[in-house]
């Protein structure tokens, strides 16, 4: 009897060992796959956000001349371009592509990163959409802060003459020796304070869109009855619709920013104080100026932003 009892206590021990050693592999398979999700979007982002600085770069250009320059210095997006073209040829319009790039790059891996890390944490299958808008929010400030100064770089190139440009270290070695670490982050608390609305809506409406077009199989000449699931042009399609909605919103910080970037004169103390002066001397509605060649430009950004990198993920997983 004893020795049968030990024999059921020997069985139960091994079973016992056998479980907590499946669990445990279980759950290293599971970090693993965690670990090469989170690189595939890393490499996903990047891509993505290559392929769309590149894409764009002239209407960024236009976005950025607008928002800095005075009022009267261009009648029209085609004054505009009339004149860039006229004094530093068809390179005018990709100037600052390649600190753009160093930029939107690593800018978009780590927001996909950290949205999609927050999103497979979440503790319902189907997050509501103000958490989706939250973990956006979160992923775009903590993208902000990763690259700022390649944005702050990127932004005095482009308002340089083509004949004073001597390349982006050289450029980022002139901020941080006139202007010290400050200078690389100036107008990032603005940045900052625009990402919020920007990136938590354009995510929450980019989710809430994708579920939307799926369940409902919309809009129907989309849907033929063999298809299952969205295709790049639909993710071109989402992604523009929800980038021009988050941009609407988030506009006047994003100008409030580009001119305390070029702000070397020190002639603003802050973000408040930029918003104060600006609106006195210009009128409010001068926080939206630049807002129809922008429009022209977040709509093909965050179709080409989203479009190419559900494709270079649903390529990687196939590696």
């Amino acid at each position: 009897m004893l020795l049968s009892f030990e024999c059921f206590n020997d069985t139960r021990s091994g079973s016992q060992l056998n479980m907590t050693t499946t669990t445990n592999k279980t759950l290293a398979t599971s970090a693993a796959i965690s670990q090469i999700n989170g690189v595939h979007s890393i490499l996903a982002g990047v891509f993505a956000g290559c392929v769309t600085r590149s894409c764009t770069s002239p209407l960024d250009v236009m976005k950025i001349l607008f928002q800095v320059s005075h009022p009267t210095a261009h009648r029209s997006i085609h004054h505009a371009c009339q004149q860039l073209y006229v004094s530093e040829g068809i390179r005018g319009f990709w100037k600052g592509n390649l600190a753009g790039c160093f930029r939107l790059g690593p800018y978009a891996g780590v927001k996909f990163c950290i949205f999609d890390t927050l999103q497979s944490k979440s503790s319902a299958a189907n997050a509501p959409h103000m958490e989706k808008a939250v973990h956006g929010a979160i992923a775009g400030m903590g993208a902000t802060l990763a690259v700022y100064p390649m944005e702050v770089v990127r932004t005095r190139i482009i308002m340089q003459d083509a004949t004073a440009f001597r390349g982006i270290h050289a450029e980022l070695a002139r901020i941080y020796t006139n202007e010290g670490v400050r200078g690389l982050y100036r107008g990032c608390l603005s940045g900052l304070v625009g990402s919020i609305p920007f990136e938590g809506i354009q995510f929450a409406c980019y989710e809430y869109s994708k579920s939307y077009a799926v369940q409902q199989r919309w809009p129907p000449w989309r849907w033929p009855e063999h298809k299952r699931q969205l295709n790049s042009v639909d993710h071109l399609i989402v992604g523009s619709w929800s980038g021009a909605i988050a941009q609407l919103v988030s506009y006047p910080f994003d100008s409030i920013k580009k001119r305390l970037q070029v702000d070397t004169t020190k002639r603003y103390t802050g973000m408040l104080d930029c918003v104060k002066q600006v609106v006195r001397d210009e009128g409010a509605m001068s926080l939206y100026r630049g807002t129809l060649p922008n429009m022209v430009r977040v709509v093909p950004y965050a179709a080409v932003m989203f479009a190419s990198y559900e494709g270079a993920k649903e390529f990687l997983s196939t590696l």
